[in-house]
């Protein structure tokens, strides 16, 4: 029997694409710049989604997983978006904001549970 596997993502990469993205300065970036952040930022959720989906399990008992669950979600809408002509950098922020969010639920999650 072969216990699951957990992911252990780069949260300290993931986030620091975040905050250049999220950076009023990145807002002048070229379009390659920007191209090359969402396919960062794009990479980066699909590793962090499935790590958080084995955190939260099939049947989410806890307000934390429950959470997550929405958080992904959101996620998952996000990355089924392309961004419109011309609002790339836009599109390039909302990546990089359900990004910080999910790398925040990944570490609640990941937490040892406190005891009573």
């Amino acid at each position: 029997m072969t216990a699951a596997r957990q992911v252990h993502p780069d949260l300290a990469i993931m986030r620091e694409t975040a905050a250049i993205v999220l950076d009023p300065a990145a807002l002048a970036a070229s379009r390659d710049e920007i191209a090359a952040l969402i396919e960062d930022l794009t990479g980066h959720l699909h590793e962090l989604v499935p790590a958080v989906e084995e955190l939260t399990g099939s049947r989410p008992s806890t307000a934390d997983q429950v959470c997550a669950l929405a958080g992904l979600a959101e996620a998952r809408r996000k990355l089924g978006q392309q961004p419109e002509e011309g609002r790339e950098a836009a599109h390039a922020r909302r990546l990089a904001r359900v990004l910080v969010a999910l790398s925040a639920h990944w570490e609640t999650l990941s937490r040892p549970p406190v005891s009573p």
